[in-house]
């Protein structure tokens, strides 16, 4: 009851005779909105100022084309294709220096230039490919930033549109989880990817040691626990704002019926102006989460292409290692590859786990 009253003072207050996007302007400054974009990576915040993505237009959507997507896309991969296929080259080198050296070179000869090559091969991975590692990490704790920002935000326009139950709901959970993803990122990922390399490069250059079942342990461990809990969150959040909205909806139309019926006269009036203030602020819902969900994909694609490019050329590699019948060289490569791989994987569970969150919320109750 207390909600429907609350409601009631809301609509009376705010039922003066303006039009929904006068509204959504008003509101989209008071809930803190014109500030989101402080939250935004340079990358980021350059591709949405050059096409004029501002989440205060409330046809700012419409900006997004496929021709500045794409462009900006192509841009991506020339900016980051360069030091993997230049690394790919150099181990591309290595792989034809060895398997000359050992087509012409005695059996001793033959394990010292495998083991050179490793070594040589395991130097130059372990420089560039760190530098792709740290930056995903980054990546990752970019986005959480930027949800420890929006949440607030979201929670207030949530809020405002009538969900006050799910908006509490909805911002602790994200937050706890920006919270976390942010921990994990720097105490976890990071030392788990290095320790993850180090071991592979070890089982390759030493002759005494195999850590192939470590690693491939690490791996299996790493994506099942990732798995387990990107669907849990998900799953939880999920049930909560169903339940959540239905408790919205109920109060929400009993608040418009209480306000038709109960007041003479200025009743209807009234129902009216809250219906109006219900659209408008639905909509600036709608344009403030899908506005988020758009930040997020445009800050984590990057680092996305770039452990693909690093893994399409480390694939490459391999097939040149293998047809020269070098296993350990291919060994290493492998291992790397799969490194990469969990990290691609780290950093697209994080990027889904927030963006279906956000696709939930904004997509409950629409009524």
């Amino acid at each position: 009851m207390r909600k429907i009253i609350v409601f009631i003072i809301i609509a009376c207050f705010l039922s003066v005779p303006v039009k929904a996007d006068e509204i959504y302007d008003i509101q989209y400054e008071n809930v803190g909105a014109d500030k989101l974009d402080k939250s935004l990576d340079e990358q980021t915040k350059d591709f949405f100022s050059e096409n004029n993505i501002d989440a205060k237009n409330s046809d700012w959507v419409n900006q997004i084309t496929s021709g500045n997507v794409l462009s900006h896309i192509w841009n991506l991969v020339t900016g980051g294709i360069t030091v993997p296929v230049k690394t790919g080259i150099l181990i591309a080198c290595i792989i034809f220096l060895t398997a000359s050296l050992t087509a012409f070179s005695l059996s001793s000869h033959f394990e010292t230039a495998i083991y050179a090559a490793v070594l040589g091969i395991g130097a130059i991975v372990a420089t560039d490919v760190w530098q792709s590692v740290e930056a995903a990490v980054g990546a990752v704790k970019g986005c959480s930033s930027f949800m420890l920002s929006f949440v607030p935000v979201f929670a207030s326009v949530l809020a405002l549109s009538g969900h006050t139950v799910t908006a509490p709901g909805m911002s602790a959970l994200l937050l706890g989880a920006s919270e976390a993803v942010s921990m994990v990122a720097s105490f976890f990922v990071l030392p788990l990817m290095g320790g993850y390399l180090s071991l592979s490069i070890a089982s390759g250059v030493s002759p005494l040691f195999n850590g192939t079942g470590i690693v491939d342990g690490i791996k299996k461990i790493a994506m099942w626990i990732m798995s387990l809990l990107g669907t849990l969150f998900v799953g939880i959040l999920g049930i909560q704002t169903a339940v959540n909205s239905a408790a919205d909806s109920v109060t929400l139309r009993t608040a418009k019926f209480v306000l038709g019926t109960s007041i003479p006269v200025a009743g209807n009036v009234l129902g009216e102006a809250a219906s109006t203030i219900s659209a408008s602020m639905g909509l600036l819902r709608s344009s403030i989460g899908i506005y988020g969900v758009v930040a997020l994909i445009f800050m984590l694609l990057p680092i996305v292409l770039e452990l693909v490019i690093w893994r399409v050329v480390l694939m490459l590699n391999i097939s040149l290692g293998e047809t020269f019948s070098l296993p350990k060289v291919t060994g290493i490569l492998r291992a790397v590859d799969s490194m990469l791989s969990v990290l691609l994987g780290v950093v697209l569970l994080v990027g889904g786990m927030f963006i279906i969150s956000l696709s939930v919320v904004i997509s409950a109750g629409k009524a």
